[in-house]
């Protein structure tokens, strides 16, 4: 949290919890990049601040709200206080993500874009508040190359239940994956990985392996050791 804005007055609790931040998403993402030699580019800023997944005209990019907990620090941004996160924050991330796909595209490689994320197991917000039956989803939006074939991988694994396109829509969600990978024709795919899962440093390195396991196949990468049953 950028120190000026005073935790958008908010208690360590709060900012702790899934409103804050992507529980164990970074720490899979990490375990990815160094199994598949892949480049991982990571926000470090939490995404009440600005979700850098989300367009800057979507309100949710600067949440006043966030499953319920009202964030006081975003209750009344003035628009030179979002053009300052925005380019203190939204621009440098989306132009390190252009600038590793350009650098693979100049080997004459195909980059894949693959966003990691995760996912609640439950809204506290009243009418939303069921239990989230996925181990993790899959969104893509109109290109499912990539994730036809992740879907399939994963529901390969025993026990592994699968959302296509949830607990979020790919068509209406995944700003990251759309912007610079369906824009760029590239092949393109987010997961989301139930944060109870991947709250611990076992659990991570369990779903970092599995993924890493599952995609090399897809990548046409060999080298990696066989999946392990869920």
């Amino acid at each position: 949290m950028p120190r000026g804005l005073n935790d958008l007055g908010l208690s360590p609790d709060v900012l702790s919890r899934h409103v804050g931040w992507d529980i164990g998403a970074a720490a899979v993402a990490r375990q990815l990049a160094v199994n598949l030699d892949a480049t991982a580019v990571i926000a470090r800023y939490s995404r009440l601040v600005i979700d850098l997944n989300r367009a800057l005209g979507d309100n949710d990019a600067f949440p006043a709200m966030s499953d319920g907990i009202a964030i006081p620090g975003n209750a009344a941004l003035t628009q030179g206080d979002l053009n300052a996160r925005a380019d203190h924050l939204f621009w440098p991330y989306h132009k390190a993500l252009d600038s590793e796909l350009a650098r693979i595209k100049a080997q004459q490689k195909i980059p894949v874009m693959f966003s990691v994320h995760s996912f609640t197991p439950a809204l506290m917000e009243s009418e939303r508040s069921q239990p989230r039956p996925w181990h993790c989803g899959v969104m893509f939006s109109r290109d499912t190359r990539f994730g036809d074939h992740l879907i399939a991988a994963l529901r390969g694994v025993p026990g592994m239940a699968v959302g296509v396109n949830e607990p979020y829509s790919g068509v209406t969600h995944g700003y990251c994956m759309k912007m610079h990978g369906l824009a760029q024709g590239m092949p393109h795919a987010q997961i989301e990985i139930r944060q109870d899962l991947i709250c611990s440093e076992a659990g991570q390195a369990w779903w970092g392996g599995l993924l890493s396991c599952l995609i090399a196949p897809i990548l046409g990468q060999s080298n990696l050791a066989e999946i392990r049953h869920f």
